[in-house]
């Protein structure tokens, strides 16, 4: 299974409301009677994607001058073992900075840079030949390995820089606590879901 979505530039309601000239809770109806197309997030607050509103503007004549959307975050991979599903990653993918794989031959088809990749150390393949972990496209990512007491001791992945180890299983409490701390990293970044 691979759920791509492509991270958008949005705005928060109270950002669409100082550009229109209402109040929030009138912007939150608005989501709310389809007006504009948002999402929501995982903490329950509406963004709306910057072409909705820009759309909104022009068809109510409103200036779009000084519209700028919140930053997109980096997109995050999670590769999961695709035996053991779990609703985690039915939410995980729902989310538009995130994209679900359950091949290794996945990693092949993604041509830029990954920050953050996440891995199930359950899949077999992993301890014996992480090829398409060590490719120069990798060299910088951040890999989180969870369900890492499925580690051998002797696995190759173990050699990998840039490893961090989490022993529980992948939730979106783990990928929330990343984006984070990424956030705290780089304030300019804003949550995906």
């Amino acid at each position: 299974m691979t759920t791509s979505q492509n991270t958008q530039n949005y705005f928060s309601t109270s950002q669409a409301a100082k550009v229109l000239g209402l109040s929030v809770g009138t912007v939150q109806r608005m989501v709310q009677n389809g007006v504009f197309k948002a999402f929501v997030t995982h903490g329950g607050h509406r963004r709306i994607l910057s072409t909705s509103l820009n759309d909104y503007c022009q068809k109510q004549g409103v200036s779009t001058s000084g519209l700028v959307p919140a930053h997109p975050v980096a997109q995050i991979y999670v590769l999961h073992d695709g035996a053991h599903m779990t609703p985690a990653l039915s939410d995980l993918s729902a989310w538009s900075c995130v994209t679900v794989m359950t091949h290794p031959l996945d990693l092949m088809d993604m041509g830029q840079e990954l920050a953050v990749l996440f891995v199930d150390a359950r899949m077999a393949w992993l301890h014996t030949s992480p090829a398409h972990l060590h490719n120069a496209r990798m060299q910088n990512t951040h890999i989180i390995l969870y369900n890492s007491q499925h580690l051998p001791a002797n696995s190759l992945f173990t050699e990998r820089q840039n490893l961090h180890l989490f022993a529980g299983d992948i939730s979106t409490d783990l990928v929330d606590g990343y984006l984070l701390c990424l956030q705290q990293q780089q304030p300019e970044t804003t949550r995906c879901h």
